[in-house]
């Protein structure tokens, strides 16, 4: 029941997130601003993610997963909020173009310093319930519900935001966040008590916990594989639309289709794929990095728009692969009072590839053309591979996945 709960929360801020995919290049076009504006959007938010998911990671071992996972679900659903009134000021004309991107980076920028505390406390969670053998399949399993949320958002964006528009759209997604955070107020038990720990909490103790010689290679490639996938995700509505020469209107349709069959192919990853293998941190974190290059490479030399939408599909699986297991590895390699931060560090990932790819993808896109940041991934995606195959650090943690430990609680 717990497990399926935390499922359907994650889902909803995958709709919520997914959704500005699909929705902010077309929008950027009527607005009639550059691409690199919209990369400022996701780049405070991104600087705030990565500096907060760590905290939030810790604080949750300190009071608690329920709480800190309560507090990030209503502060997604506020900032969706203000994210909406922005977006319609420009829509309408109320504000000049920039300012109203500027009410959107604010509200993305609520969403990076507190929404980010409801993914480091619920991976923690589920880390406190599972033993190591268990433990990377089931944070595959919760974060495929980040990806079915991927999957529902951009469809429903190009089913409805045409209808309806993008305010009432963003309203009707705030309120499913919001009553996801009155569900877990109301039906997640959470019996395992918080762990005394005199550690301070501020955000150079908690980042440097990525330098930890247990985490920091987990920590490394989960920025090169996220950098990889914030590129993607960013470049695509713009790709699309250059590629196919089609109006924003249309490219919000055709962006929404590839989204979706993306976010498809990451919960197939996680849910049918990694429980049929049982591979190793290590097994997914090499296939996910090759399978990464083969995107790329295909999004490179796309001819039509059956090609990118393979090539998007592809890197989406390979995504899959590769973060369940750096997250998985990281949970495995700590020890059970550290799980929080461990699950903090690893979210931070994140942050940080959004906080690079909107110069090291929009910019490129916008200065030296469509293919230029499939480059860059192609070869992001090699050395993240090579990194898992050679580090000793995660080689060590293949041999650890053994059911050895008993779960300390239902999921």
């Amino acid at each position: 029941m717990s497990f399926r709960l935390l499922f359907l929360c994650l889902m909803a801020t995958g709709i919520g997130n997914s959704m500005l995919f699909a929705i902010l290049p077309p929008l950027a076009r009527n607005l009639g601003v550059a691409e690199a504006y919209i990369g400022a959007i996701y780049t405070i938010s991104a600087l705030l993610f990565l500096i907060m998911s760590p905290i939030w990671g810790a604080l949750s071992d300190h009071y608690g997963r329920r709480p800190l996972i309560m507090f990030g679900l209503a502060s997604f659903a506020v900032s969706t909020l203000v994210f909406a009134a922005a977006a319609l000021a420009g829509q309408m004309g109320w504000a000049p173009p920039l300012i109203a991107i500027f009410g959107m980076a604010a509200a993305r920028a609520l969403f990076g310093g507190l929404g980010s505390a409801t993914n480091p406390a619920a991976q923690a969670y589920v880390a406190d319930r599972t033993s190591t053998g268990e433990r990377t399949e089931a944070l595959a399993g919760l974060t495929a519900a980040f990806g079915l949320g991927g999957v529902v958002g951009p469809a429903l964006a190009a089913a409805f935001v045409e209808r309806i528009g993008i305010a009432p759209f963003m309203v009707a997604v705030a309120i499913l966040v919001a009553a996801a955070a009155v569900l877990v107020r109301m039906f997640l038990p959470e019996k395992t008590p918080p762990r005394l720990q005199s550690r301070p909490i501020n955000p150079l103790t908690q980042l440097g916990f990525a330098f930890d010689k247990r985490i920091a290679p987990f920590f490394a490639y989960g920025c090169g594989l996220w950098l990889v996938q914030a590129i993607s995700l960013q470049v695509i509505g713009f790709y699309v639309m250059d590629k196919m020469e089609v109006g924003p209107e249309e490219g919000l349709q055709l962006a929404g289709v590839a989204l979706t069959a993306g976010a498809g192919a990451l919960i197939f990853a996680q849910l049918v794929v990694i429980p049929a293998l049982k591979a190793s941190p290590r097994a997914l974190m090499i296939t996910g990095g090759v399978l990464s290059i083969f995107a790329s490479v295909e999004m490179v030399i796309a001819g039509n728009y059956a090609s990118i939408v393979f090539g998007y599909m592809l890197s989406a699986f390979a995504f899959g692969l590769s973060r369940s297991g750096f997250v998985g590895g990281a949970s495995i390699s700590v020890t059970p009072e550290e799980q929080g931060r461990a699950a903090g560090t690893t979210t931070a990932t994140a942050g940080l590839g959004f906080l690079v790819a909107p110069v090291a993808g929009l910019w490129l896109y916008q200065t030296y053309g469509p293919e230029t940041p499939y480059i860059l991934t192609a070869g992001i995606a090699a050395v993240s591979a090579v990194l898992a195959a050679l580090h000793p650090g995660i080689r060590s943690v293949t041999t650890i996945i053994q059911p050895d430990i008993e779960p300390r609680g239902p999921i």
